[in-house]
């Protein structure tokens, strides 16, 4: 009779996402360096994020191969605290990695904004990055000493897990807040712009998907209670997954509004070039379609 084993999806859909979102943060960093553009910290901040996401997919497989995914009767007992070692440090690697692909998008609301909005993105950054530290650090202070947290059998004392467990809770939920707030932010700067509409709208989409890593968040808040339950190992599949969804999700949507602007640049050039060879216009004639200057993204 085969083992139940949820190790081969979660590590198939964390390389999935890795390199899915790698791929545009790749497109992203190529359209600004094609443009003679220089990165700013909000890419060297994504960049960071994604190789904190690389960083635990590949202690998700570490993990995976030992048992993780597995329920705990099925793993071999001189592995469970190895395990519980790398899913503490994966789950620590996950918080700086989800969170910092969020204030990345901060960042480069800032390079927009001024006044009380400017202020907004600040508040905005600093608190997703308190709120996060707590949760990145509660596995290495919960226990008394701290390797009773990843190995029951160490004497010791440790707080209740339901402290984890909430405030796992309140820090997605506030997250997700954060998440809402700032994609709605770019349409209170496009409103005032004189655009097509149509341009205001597809302006306004691309830089809203931090949406999606808000709707991730509320999920993955739903799910962390799986931190409660006794067999982790083989229950915590969809928190595991779920905390990569939503980093993966930050990434790519703070990637997309630079790629639109580059591909649009790419698309006006070219109808520009066959005007010029089949019609003979000059160049001063041709007029390029008005849009929002992204040349700070």
């Amino acid at each position: 009779m085969a083992v139940p084993d949820n190790g081969p999806v979660i590590v198939s859909i964390s390389w999935w996402l890795c390199f899915l979102c790698g791929g545009f943060l790749a497109l992203r960093v190529y359209a600004k360096l094609s443009r003679s553009q220089s990165l700013w910290w909000d890419d060297y901040t994504l960049i960071t994020s994604w190789t904190l996401l690389l960083i635990q997919s590949v202690i998700t497989q570490i993990g995976q191969r030992l048992g993780f995914g597995k329920h705990t009767v099925d793993i071999a007992p001189c592995n469970l605290a190895t395990i519980a070692l790398y899913t503490s440090i994966g789950a620590s690697i996950s918080c700086f990695a989800s969170t910092g692909s969020k204030i990345s998008f901060g960042v480069t609301l800032l390079r927009l904004f001024k006044g009380p909005s400017k202020w907004f993105v600040w508040f905005s950054i600093v608190t997703l990055f308190m709120a996060m530290l707590p949760s990145a650090l509660l596995t290495w202070i919960i226990c008394t000493p701290p390797e009773k947290a990843w190995n029951p059998s160490v004497e010791g004392k440790c707080w209740d897990p339901v402290i984890a467990t909430d405030y796992g809770i309140f820090n997605a939920a506030w997250c997700a807040v954060i998440d809402f707030a700032l994609a709605l932010l770019p349409w209170t700067l496009l409103w005032g712009l004189q655009m097509r509409m149509t341009e205001k709208i597809g302006v306004g989409v691309a830089m809203s998907l931090g949406v999606l890593s808000g709707v991730c968040a509320i999920i993955k808040g739903v799910y962390v209670v799986q931190l409660r339950e006794q067999d982790f190992f083989y229950n915590g599949k969809d928190v595991t997954i779920w905390t990569s969804v939503e980093t993966a999700t930050a990434i790519t949507g703070a990637s997309i509004p630079v790629l639109r602007v580059f591909f649009k640049e790419k698309r006006s050039t070219h109808v520009t070039q066959d005007r010029r060879n089949d019609e003979s216009v000059p160049q001063a004639q041709v007029k390029r379609p008005r849009s929002i200057s992204m040349s700070q993204v």
